[in-house]
């Protein structure tokens, strides 16, 4: 049996950035709808929201550039 192709590999990892990015920005969205019904604060989850943000935006990108 032959080994996965390499740029397979990289485009999975790459996916997998993205989601990782996309579930750390729910998890901020959620938090920020959960502030005024907990009274904790709101900028937790809107730090949260803005990491995610990077890291769904810059991450593949970032990784590509580690690949080249």
């Amino acid at each position: 049996m032959s080994e996965r192709d390499p740029a397979e590999v990289r485009l999975w990892l790459m996916t997998l950035v993205r989601l990782i990015g996309l579930g750390i920005v729910i998890g901020g969205m959620w938090l920020v709808g959960r502030a005024p019904q907990t009274g904790g604060p709101l900028g937790g989850g809107l730090l949260l929201m803005a990491a995610g943000a990077a890291i769904l935006l810059f991450g593949p990108k970032l990784l590509n550039a580690r690949w080249k």
